[in-house]
């Protein structure tokens, strides 16, 4: 028969855990009330938009696109602006600050506190000011230069050069930044293991400062990638730098090249654009040491090129 002392035991460790819980909980309450009503500074973001601007002026410095609003209350009224407030801005007309170099946005504070229930106290806004200060506007056409990093499958190449259209953009803003600008880059264009002829488009990269326009913002690209083609020629060594009283018989007097092409440009690569030599003022007599064989032409779009043999002996005539 289960001990009946035992049992009682259980129902008070349970009555005592649940008085707990409860004691807990009421303070809890109490706390977060008690802090709830304690004022607090916080901050939050109000956007920026603008009207009215210059038609023929632009602004020096881009206008900041939002404010940061230092705002004190209570907690309760915080977590209430909190939880209520959608995407807030303010607008500013532009014509108001025409003749205005600076706009102290301290001036501005009427406009913050329409956004705000009345129990919130708008205090400093950051930034301070926003420069005005105009300058006439430019245009400018400047070359675009792609920023790329590319590899290619194993036994895959570039077949021709790589092209973007457009190659130059205009770009317009304050005449006295537009004119220091001499080419625009683009956005990292990351390809990799490519095994075909790829089209991308590329973002160029943002404008700095962010008040100049680039017209188009983007480009696209062509990358001609195909498959690697393996060939086999014969080319004669030609030796340079030489003495003219000694006659100089190289041996062997030609190498093998092995070479790589891509298959759309393999018909147009011959041996007649290869050029192999030897330099005479290398040449040691008294250790007869072998010359090292240089590759000093080869045409474009040919890949891991092997020189057989690398080293040539050689025999002088007087």
């Amino acid at each position: 028969m289960p001990d009946k002392s035992a049992r009682s035991s259980g129902r008070t460790l349970r009555s005592e855990w649940g008085t707990f819980v409860w004691c807990f909980a009421v303070a809890s309450v109490l706390w977060v009330f008690t802090a709830l009503n304690e004022p607090y500074t916080s901050s939050l973001t109000v956007n920026a938009k603008y009207t009215n601007y210059p038609k023929e002026k632009v602004f020096l410095k881009p206008l900041p696109e939002e404010f940061k609003v230092v705002t004190t209350a209570k907690g309760w009224d915080l977590m209430s602006n909190y939880f209520r407030r959608k995407a807030e801005s303010i607008t500013i007309d532009l014509n108001d600050y025409a003749k205005s170099d600076v706009l102290i946005t301290r001036t501005l504070q009427d406009k913050f506190e329409q956004l705000m229930p009345q129990r919130i106290t708008v205090g400093e806004v950051f930034p301070e000011s926003i420069s005005l200060i105009k300058d006439v506007k430019g245009t400018k056409k400047v070359p675009v230069r792609l920023v790329q990093d590319i590899s290619y499958k194993d036994q895959f190449g570039l077949g021709g050069e790589i092209l973007y259209t457009p190659d130059s953009i205009i770009v317009s803003g304050p005449a006295s930044i537009v004119k220091t600008i001499d080419h625009v880059d683009t956005e990292p264009d990351i390809l990799k293991n490519l095994d075909k002829v790829t089209n991308n488009v590329v973002k160029l990269k943002d404008p700095e400062p962010k008040n100049l326009i680039y017209s188009p913002d983007k480009i696209a690209v062509n990358v001609p990638v195909y498959q690697l083609a393996e060939k086999k020629i014969t080319i004669p060594i030609q030796a340079i730098n030489k003495s003219v009283h000694d006659t100089l018989k190289l041996i062997p007097g030609s190498i093998s090249i092995i070479y790589q092409a891509p298959v759309n440009k393999f018909p147009q690569i011959d041996s007649t654009q290869f050029q192999a030599i030897v330099d005479g003022s290398q040449i040691d007599t008294s250790n007869r040491e072998p010359l090292k064989i240089q590759l000093i032409t080869q045409p474009k779009y040919t890949y891991n090129i092997r020189l057989i043999p690398d080293y040539v002996n050689f025999i002088i005539r007087k």
